[in-house]
């Protein structure tokens, strides 16, 4: 019975969508001007018991897994606060399993979009009015879905789509010392909890897979160093989302802290890169593990 609840968690999958599965990053939620437009082509790299949708893992699996994404940022006005939207596409090829029943894929993600607006700290200025601007403390609502739109085939045993529906609600709170000084500091964090409906279609298993909200708590102390590198500290922390078959339990929930760090550059003002590490620490051989290489490269107009 255990070997087939884990061959039908297989089936689910790969797709998410990496700045939900491994944490949206250091200064995804720093300020910037009204009308500004964000490009970011992307890669990440997970080697890991974690089937790359951010919410699974099987503790005997091991995967690999490419991800290569394109995400689109664009800020407006919102009666006087700053607010954005973010939407990401993403492809993506994985290769692994259980140790006997292993499998390979590849193919469109699950889409994902984000929306963001600003409660305290960063009102709508433009980019003279921005230049002006001595940013605090900064709180936000981030609230946020994963649309059934990649590749999904109840047949095949990975996936990169999850054929199910996740919505997300989240704070993002940031806290910056020395801003406007090319030694500013910035405090982050990012609690949030994503919900999951039920994917209802297991090939020739009848009944449904279902999730458990998942708590997600991310962190990060960044550091400018100069005009043109930074440093950060990022964590994570999930507890929760352990998923059933036909409602009964795979023993399957997070309780895992995640350790990294993050380079930034700045090539000009218009363009910047970030590449992030992390690994799982203190996991046990019944949790999760794993690691995790990321480049995002900005370009902003």
């Amino acid at each position: 019975m255990k070997i087939l609840k884990k061959i039908l968690l297989l089936h689910l999958l790969l797709g998410g969508v990496i700045a939900q599965a491994q944490g949206d990053g250091p200064r995804a939620y720093w300020p910037q001007p009204n009308g500004t437009n964000i490009t970011t082509p992307l890669y990440t790299f997970v080697g890991s018991n974690q089937v790359f949708d951010n919410a699974q893992f099987i503790k005997q699996a091991d995967f690999d897994t490419n991800i290569y994404g394109l995400m689109y940022t664009r800020l407006f006005n919102v009666k006087g606060r700053t607010a954005a939207i973010v939407a990401m596409l993403s492809y993506g090829d994985t290769s692994g399993g259980l140790p006997r029943f292993n499998g390979t894929t590849n193919g469109l993600g699950d889409i994902y979009v984000v929306g963001v607006l600003n409660l305290y700290g960063a009102p709508s200025v433009d980019k003279q009015e921005f230049i002006k601007t001595k940013y605090n403390t900064i709180v936000d609502i981030q609230l946020a879905f994963r649309a059934p739109t990649g590749k999904y085939d109840a047949s095949d045993v990975l996936n990169l789509g999850t054929n199910r529906w996740e919505f997300k609600i989240g704070a993002p709170i940031m806290k910056f010392i020395n801003w406007g000084t090319p030694k500013v500091t910035s405090i982050e964090f990012l609690p949030s909890i994503s919900f999951f409906t039920k994917n209802n279609d297991l090939g020739t298993t009848p009944g449904s897979l279902s999730q458990k909200p998942l708590f997600m708590l991310e962190n990060h102390v960044t550091q400018q160093l100069n005009k043109m590198f930074w440093l950060s500290l990022d964590s994570m922390y999930r507890l929760g989302g352990e998923t059933a078959v036909n409602d009964v339990d795979n023993d399957n929930s997070f309780n895992t802290f995640q350790l990294g760090g993050t380079l930034g550059m700045y090539f000009s003002r218009k363009v910047g890169l970030k590449l992030s590490y992390g690994s799982v620490i203190g996991e046990t051989t019944d949790g999760m593990s794993g690691d995790m290489l990321r480049a995002m490269l900005s370009f902003t107009f």
